[in-house]
């Protein structure tokens, strides 16, 4: 490692069935143990555009949140979640 962090990359593409290029961003599953009551702030972590905000709870605890639009897609929050509640999906059309 170069001691330099990595920077986000433009939105990946996946490709549609008619063979139409799509931009990607990420999407919680349920799978996230933030929201089943554990604290864990693992996928923020590494989330350069700072997509993954986290809402306060009572109690100490918070629950993430992506934003679509702050998003690039780069993917990277996907393998820091422990637990692999995070996929890419096809980003929502406005």
């Amino acid at each position: 490692m170069t001691g330099r962090s990595a920077k986000a990359e433009p939105a990946p593409v996946g490709v549609s069935e008619d063979g139409t290029p799509l931009a990607l961003v990420a999407e919680l599953g349920g799978a996230c143990i933030s929201v089943q009551g554990v604290t864990c702030r693992l996928c923020g972590d590494p989330c350069e555009p700072d997509a993954i905000r986290f809402r306060p709870l009572l109690g100490g605890r918070a629950l993430p949140e992506i934003s679509n639009e702050r998003c690039t897609g780069c993917g990277v929050c996907v393998s820091a979640c422990p637990v692999g509640a995070l996929s890419m999906a096809p980003r929502p059309s406005a």
